[in-house]
């Protein structure tokens, strides 16, 4: 589905890397936190802020995340009744569902900016043993705000655009997905990952 809609594919690299750079710091994170589990246990020692990392690391990465799951259209939509309505009326509430969603992540992008720019004005630091500057977790918090933002903005220009031009194309590719096309999606995840082993008893 992705590979029709072009806006998507130029965008899907760079947002592609971002959850490849997420997926492996957050493997660090699983063995750092292993690491401190078996230092208190063994040694009666603490690493010392392995959980204030945690929590940056889900505020980060939950935000760095959006753009990818908008492109893979994981989002939730409730449709229970967009299937029922005319082609015409569903493109249009496609097209409105895209820019609706932009402007929520331009404002949050824009009120992001606001809280880091006052974090940076008072020199803000973490009241905890790390801390941590302020301004470097929620810059890039911030971040994945703006790529969020970029991203939805892209593709309501597009959606819109394509409701004044082909309105078919806008529920084809901006429509809740459908069953068989999940179906398709999930096959195509195994696919990619190759052949796997039998397993032998």
């Amino acid at each position: 589905m992705m590979q029709e809609n072009p806006v998507a594919r130029r965008l899907e690299p760079a947002v592609r890397l971002v959850a490849i750079i997420g997926g492996w710091w957050l493997l660090g994170l699983a063995f750092l936190t292993c690491a401190e589990i078996l230092c208190r246990k063994l040694l009666s020692i603490s690493l010392q802020g392995v959980d204030e990392i945690g929590a940056y690391t889900l505020a980060v990465f939950s935000t760095l995340s959006f753009a990818h799951a908008l492109l893979m259209k994981s989002h939730t939509r409730v449709d229970f009744l967009l299937a029922h309505l005319p082609g015409p009326l569903r493109a249009l509430l496609n097209a409105l569902a895209y820019v609706l969603l932009a402007a929520l992540a331009v404002f949050a992008a824009w009120r992001g900016w606001w809280v880091l720019e006052e974090s940076i004005e008072f020199q803000s630091h973490a009241n905890s043993p790390l801390g941590t500057p302020m301004w470097l977790p929620q810059g890039l918090w911030l971040v994945g705000l703006v790529a969020f933002a970029i991203t939805a903005t892209a593709l309501a220009l597009h959606a819109a655009w394509l409701m004044l031009t082909d309105w078919r194309r806008v529920n084809r590719l901006y429509g809740p997905m459908t069953i068989d096309e999940e179906v398709e999606t999930e096959a195509g995840a195994i696919l990619a990952r190759g052949p796997v082993e039998e397993f032998k008893a």
